[in-house]
């Protein structure tokens, strides 16, 4: 009997986990994000950031938050993780990180993760406001990796699809030299050579983690990169093969079809329903500047990027029912981050290089729908804005500290409206320097637009 009440008891716990989700959810009371980013985007430290200014929020550090500008806001605390599954939000880790001496950046995270906060506020208008003193709004953020995120857009191919798309990619101009001597060896591999498969997949695997040290973006399967659990299990353990020849199906590329197949229903299918499809909302970071040091087929592979996952996200209105029973991403926010990197001026050409790189799909979004929004911020400042005369006038620059630690006032560059025509690339390019955290000696975390963030992504739940 013991031992069927012990199995129960999980059970139970779970269904009342959920019952109090639905409890919330009913009431308008819980939001659930997912904040992702593409490579180098700064994600942990943007998760560090958004959960610090919640936990000390001030109307000097967030006067365009309309809750804390009204002073209808009363606090916020971090609460129980709803889901015992997943790993917690290193928060505090990161914040040692931040603070301390030198300042450092937190290390990337290499899984999915959680942290909840109970947001509680006065209402400011309608029955809420009538019948309540103050109202608490769970808010739960989930971090993922952007590698899992790109792997989306597979779904809706088959392998051949798949495999030819890849090729290309291997073998554009920015990353022949790399990939060469792996696309010989896979030109000459046999199916039958289960050791050299294994091997060609390790190659690759590693491979792809060269290339986006180079820029690349568009880097499939992402779990070829971040494992996790997945390390040395076939499922993995594909790749692209060259163009399929006239004389039918090799046994390797059925194979690969195999595992390719496997992939999408065994990892990612799993992934958008247990996590994804989940959402209420979404945030995407994404770094335009570092591409832009890089070349243009890095650029124009990012662009690649935003566009296939912007297509693999499931937009509506977020009606009651829809939250309840079928929910779906009623916002989406594509956050052009290190605005600090870059002279003030510069701003609206960081947000219309996005804005153009996303092409014509945010459109399609509204039309579903959903709300898109595209923002240029700095989750953590680590610059300072001023003006120098070179002789001719006042320029703009900024004052930081390099990674190394050397301080460093500089004009940045400007940042192109658009990608750049071919020709450009062959006589300049762009030098946006890194930058190291600041030190800030009174707790705080400078920012650039993180209240505008904050009233966009929580302001119609907190009126």
């Amino acid at each position: 009997m013991s031992r069927a009440s012990d199995a129960i008891k999980p059970r139970l716990k779970a269904f009342g986990q959920h019952l109090e989700e639905w409890a919330h959810r009913g009431m308008d009371q819980h939001l659930r994000v997912g904040i992702t980013g593409l490579s180098g985007a700064g994600k942990t430290a943007f998760i560090t950031a958004l959960v610090h200014q919640l936990l000390h929020a001030e109307r000097d550090h967030l006067p365009m938050w309309e809750v804390v500008s009204q002073g209808r806001w009363l606090g916020a605390q971090r609460a129980r993780q709803p889901d015992l599954t997943l790993a917690p939000f290193d928060y505090d880790s990161a914040m040692q990180s931040l603070n301390g001496t030198p300042p450092s950046w937190p290390p990337s995270t290499r899984g999915i993760s959680e942290i909840r906060l109970a947001l509680r506020y006065r209402p400011g208008r309608g029955l809420r406001r009538q019948f309540k003193d103050s109202v608490t709004l769970y808010l739960d953020l989930v971090d993922y990796p952007g590698e899992w995120l790109l792997d989306l857009p597979m779904l809706s191919q088959n392998y051949s699809q798949w495999s030819e798309q890849a090729w290309h990619r291997l073998a554009q101009t920015q990353w022949q030299n790399s990939t060469q001597a792996w696309r010989e060896r896979v030109a000459a591999l046999s199916g039958d050579d289960e050791k050299a498969v294994t091997a060609c997949a390790e190659e690759y695997a590693r491979l792809l983690g060269q290339l986006r040290q180079q820029g690349a973006t568009l880097l499939q399967p992402g779990r070829a990169l971040l494992p996790g659990e997945l390390a040395g299990t076939p499922v993995i353990e594909f790749f692209p093969l060259p163009p399929q020849p006239s004389d039918g199906e090799s046994e390797l590329r059925a194979l690969m079809a195999e595992r390719f197949d496997a992939y999408c229903e065994q990892v990612v299918k799993p992934f958008y329903r247990q996590h994804f499809a989940r959402f209420d909302r979404q945030v995407v970071l994404v770094d335009c500047l570092t591409p832009l040091n890089q070349g243009r087929e890095p650029v124009e592979q990012m662009g690649q990027a935003l566009k296939g996952v912007l297509d693999s996200f499931r937009y509506g209105p977020g009606s009651l029912l829809r939250r309840l029973f079928k929910p779906q991403i009623d916002k989406l926010l594509f956050a052009a981050t290190k605005a600090d990197h870059v002279s003030v001026d510069q701003h609206p050409n960081l947000l219309k290089l996005t804005q153009s790189l996303m092409g014509e799909a945010q459109r399609q979004i509204r039309f579903a729908g959903g709300e898109v929004e595209t923002m240029v911020l700095s989750a953590i400042r680590a610059s300072e804005q001023g003006q120098v005369d070179n002789g001719r006038g006042p320029i703009p620059v900024i004052r930081g500290r390099r990674l190394d630690g050397q301080t460093m006032v500089r004009f940045p560059g400007e940042v192109p409206e658009r990608l750049p025509p071919a020709d450009f690339w062959q006589g300049q390019g762009f030098d946006f320097v890194p930058l190291a955290p600041p030190q800030a000696d009174d707790g705080s975390l400078p920012h650039i637009r993180m209240d505008h963030l904050l009233e966009w992504l929580l302001g119609d739940k907190m009126r």
